[in-house]
């Protein structure tokens, strides 16, 4: 790996302030055409973007994210799984396709499939100093996004991107990752609690001290708090139905 793209890759952050200087149309289709070169199942490209740029519809996603910089940034994307085409080639090929994408499996290769392409964009983004924030908070309302972007049957939007020039005061930094050792696991997974638990313990107290350097002692808490409280609360319990509804896991 180049220098240059090592240390791109390292100096990502989520930008939340965003000057609101628009994306031009060329750097869109640029940074839509970097996302289409990611890999892509069986060369299955089950994906569809939606770019924001109707005041309403950005109003009407900041409510459903409660998020400002839903609204404000330079450009807007809306990342959706899509059978909707394939559904289309069914038709024509009076084929039986159905069951495949209405299947768990299909589900996960959509996911994947979206999910490859959007970081395929989000590091050609910052590539041009351009600052990014995934938006999962769209799926608050899933049923409202679906009716704000048009979607039809097989199509479910899985998440958001704001992108654009990053604010004067923008002061994001990396958080710190796992260590390599936690995340990488050599022919089998290791299952040793103990040496689990002690690297838990040393990368709570890197994290801890992040927050505290960066907020001057307002904030401690560790990674294993920020993850029992966000795990502890319910999250998104409709989801299952909003798939079921746009056709998805039906066996």
């Amino acid at each position: 790996m180049s220098d240059v793209i090592e240390q791109l890759m390292k100096k990502h952050h989520s930008v939340r302030r965003f000057k609101q200087e628009p994306l031009s149309e060329a750097t869109v289709k640029q940074l839509v055409q970097a996302g289409q070169s990611a890999s892509t199942s069986s060369y299955l490209q089950t994906y569809s973007i939606i770019g924001v740029t109707d005041p309403k519809i950005k109003k009407a996603l900041r409510e459903i994210s409660g998020q400002a910089y839903v609204e404000e940034n330079g450009y807007l994307f809306v990342f959706v799984m899509d059978y909707h085409r394939h559904d289309l080639i069914n038709e024509q090929v009076q084929g039986d396709m159905q069951s495949s994408f209405e299947s768990a499996e299909g589900l996960l290769v959509g996911t994947i499939d979206v999910a490859l392409l959007a970081q395929n964009m989000a590091v050609a983004a910052e590539s041009l100093d351009l600052g990014i924030v995934y938006l999962g908070s769209l799926r608050n309302n899933v049923a409202r996004v679906k009716e704000l972007l048009n979607l039809p049957k097989y199509t479910f939007p899985l998440f958001g991107m704001a992108v654009g020039v990053p604010a004067d005061n923008e002061q994001g930094s990396p958080k710190p990752r796992l260590p390599f050792e936690a995340v990488f696991h050599e022919n089998q997974y290791n299952q040793d609690k103990s040496s689990k638990v002690d690297a838990l313990k040393e990368y709570d107290q890197v994290v801890s001290d992040y927050y505290s350097k960066r907020t001057d002692g307002k904030r401690t808490e560790t990674w294993s708090q920020q993850v029992a409280n966000f795990l502890e609360m319910k999250q998104r319990t409709d989801m299952l139905d909003e798939l079921h509804d746009s056709g998805f896991v039906q066996k």
